[in-house]
Formats: structure tokens, sequence, C-alpha cells
């Protein structure tokens, strides 16, 4: 999510009105601004001025908790903002969201987002299977094989997504702590739907402090208690300790737990886990940050709850998802040379879909730039390694970007990234 915002367009009947960025962002204008969005609410049809392509309508939120509105881009819709556009994300075919089968996510008329899911948050109704559901045939003229229903690790990278987490841009630099991680994540829960559910109902999400996103959490467990309902949990891992590994098979300890009710497993749970995300238990272990997203039981007290079903995603120190060592390290790089890219993000999609690890977001080109890291040498990954050079040298030209980290594993020969559109 870039930080640049342009003027937007609202239109009444046969009346169209222009507003600046700054009408839109000073503080001096924050109350005729609010008033603004108030009117248009479900009463307009507001777009963005960015130079991009398609309508790129807006949708205007209203907060009911702190009577505020803003505006946020339609679902699936950011593809046709311009690339350093504030509402811009890459089509969903370049990223695992492209690979779900119609009518798993879907965008409703007032631009929420209608989620088909493998979990339930009601009691009554069987948790989850706490695995991908099997493809379903093939998407339209893409190949792809598509999945019928989305799993729990599938709505954190939604999540993610959504949120913007999953992007960075130079301006984001010193900005990203957990208040603001939590804030995002709950606005784009606010916006999805599961069975005739919001998921932000349901969403306990660490806080750092007390204060108004611990009660938050807590007047969500109470509800949960009261209604019946399973709930979600999304946290960082606290830091590895023997201790706390020996302990992961009966709890999960997490960082910003303030709200948050102690989460127990059971030993098939955790077995599970240690199964299915051996790499992020690793990278765990090896001191980086690992998120989790937790489906529990209806909590038995405040503090209380049962976990179902366990997924975990390994991030960078500014919140990126990583999916190894070899990956961060370019991460890390592209932030220290101020560039903006996307990780898209694999959601459900099997391993044979192609997609980069990195769209560098501000090359010469114009256009999303792909960036691959290649990180072994054993014949499976080889041959999966030209299935993927093959398709970038089809769709790119010469247009793309690769560093095979097998042979140079502690990057004493990056190659330089491209250059800097101006």
């Amino acid at each position: 999510m870039s930080d640049q915002r342009y003027a937007v367009s609202i239109v009444h009947g046969d009346s169209v009105k222009h507003y600046s960025e700054q009408f839109q962002t000073q503080a001096s204008y924050a109350a005729p601004w609010k008033a603004v969005l108030q009117k248009a609410h479900k009463q307009a049809t507001v777009s963005c001025q960015c130079p991009g392509t398609g309508c790129r309508l807006l949708a205007v939120r209203h907060m009911s908790d702190s009577d505020s509105f803003h505006l946020s881009r339609y679902p699936r819709t950011g593809a046709e903002h311009a690339l350093d556009c504030v509402y811009y994300s890459p089509d969903p075919d370049k990223s695992g969201l492209g690979s779900y089968s119609k009518g798993v996510v879907e965008e409703t008329s007032e631009g929420d987002l209608k989620i088909k899911l493998t979990l339930s948050l009601r009691k009554k109704e069987p948790a989850d299977t706490g695995q991908a559901p099997a493809a379903t045939g093939c998407s339209s003229g893409s190949g792809k094989a598509t999945k019928p229903a989305m799993t729990l690790l599938g709505l954190l990278h939604l999540l993610w997504n959504e949120a913007g987490l999953n992007t960075w841009s130079p301006g984001m630099a010193g900005k990203r702590g957990l208040g603001l991680v939590h804030s995002r994540l709950q606005d784009a829960a606010d916006r999805m739907l599961t069975s005739r559910m919001r998921i932000g109902d349901a969403l306990v999400i660490a806080a750092g402090s007390k204060g108004f996103q611990s009660e938050a959490n807590e007047r969500k467990v109470k509800s949960a208690i009261k209604n019946n309902r399973r709930l979600l949990v999304i946290a960082p891992l606290a830091g590895h300790t023997e201790d706390r590994e020996k302990t992961a098979a009966r709890y999960l300890t997490i960082t910003g737990f303030n709200g948050v009710p102690r989460m127990f497993l059971d030993d098939e749970i955790w077995s599970t886990v240690a199964r299915r995300f051996k790499r992020e238990l690793s990278a765990w272990r090896q001191g980086r940050r690992v998120i989790a997203i937790v489906q529990t039981d209806q909590p038995t007290e405040l503090g209380k709850a049962q976990a179902l079903n366990v997924a975990l995603m390994v991030v960078s120190d500014e919140w990126i998802p990583v999916e190894s060592s070899y990956e961060a390290v370019i991460e890390a790089r592209l932030r220290e040379e101020s560039r903006r890219f996307v990780k898209p993000l694999r959601f459900d999609s099997s391993e044979d879909q192609v997609f980069p690890d990195f769209w560098l977001m501000d090359a010469s080109a114009g256009t999303e730039y792909p960036m691959e890291v290649y990180g072994r040498s054993d014949p499976k990954y080889l041959a999966r390694k030209e299935v993927k050079a093959t398709y970038y040298r089809t769709h790119y030209g010469t247009r793309w970007w690769a560093w095979d980290a097998s042979s140079d594993p502690q990057g004493n020969a990056i190659p330089e990234f491209p250059s800097v559109r101006t």
C-alpha cells in the first residue's frame, strides 16, 4: 500500500464534485471532509482520480465505534488503480487469490467481501478439516486448478492482503508497529462476511497494551461466550525459548496478549501444526517473527479458549510475509534501497501455480516487475525452476529479475535491482 493519495470525485445525481488530496488528509479540513463522506455514504458514487484504468470505484465506510467515515477501494478492484496509488493492489491472478472457484470470494453491493470458508465460527457447526480442500476443475482460460473453499491459512493471507501488510513503500519505514497492524487487520476483517457473520466481530488481534484495542478484544470474547460462537485469533508467537517449545503442545505463548484468551492445545493439534508448518517453526527457533492464526472453540471463560485449528506464517521485521531466509534477504535489501514492492501470497494455491516471490512496483517499465529467488538445487526443484523461467520468458521477455541463492548462499553476487522509474 503506497502513501500516495489522489483526488476523488463524488457524484450525487447530476452533481459532480472533486476533492483534493489535501482536503482529504489535512487536519484543518477534517470536519468538512467527514461531512462530505457522511453525505456520500450509501448515497453517492465515489471514484479515485489516479491515472489508473477502469472505474476505480471507492466505498465510503462508517466505523460505528468511533462514528468516523473513510474511503477504501472496492475488493478485487485494486489493479485498476495506478501502481503508486494508496488503493492499488495486484490482480488476483498475480497471487494465489486467483486459485479459488467462482463464489469463494465475492464482493457485495456494499463493497464488502463474502467468503466461503472451510471453517465455521458457529459452535453448532463442524469446526474445520484443517486442510486445503481438493481442487475442482480449472479456472477459466488459466489451466489452474481451483479451490472450492478457503482454509484458515488462506484467510490469514486474505486478511494480510486486504490490510496491505504485504506491500511496502519507503514512506512506511518506522511506522509499522503492533497497533497499526491491529488496526489494519481489524479494518480488513470488518469488510468480510462468512455464513451471515462479519469476521471482524469474531476476530481477536494481538494488542500491545491496555486500551481501546484490548478492550475490543475482551468485548468479543464476552460476546462469543454469550452467543455460543468461536473466535479467530491473530497474534505473533512469543520469542522462542526451550520452555516455550516444551509448553507449545499445551498452549500457545504469544506477544500482545492483552484481551486475548489463553489458547490451549492438545497433542493431536500440535502434531498437525508441527507436521504442516515445519518451515515456520524452524524460523521461530531461529528468532524470526512468526504469526499465528487460531480458530478457537467457544471460550469457557474470559481468559481461556481451546484451539481447534492453527496456521502459521513467517514475516519480516516490517510484517512482510517471507517464505525463506533467502527471500528475507531480498525483502530487507529492497527496503534498504527504498524500493516499492508487493509480496504475493500463496493462499491455498497448489505448488505448480506460477507467480513471483515479489512484484517490484517502481521499475522503469511502469508495470509490475517479477522477482524470483531460487533457493535449492535438487533435481525436483531444478525442474520446477525451469518451468518458472520459461513462464517468465514467455510472459515478460527479459523484464524479470532472479537470484540463484543456492549457488550464492552468502549473497555476495546478488544481481542489481532494476532501475527506478523516473
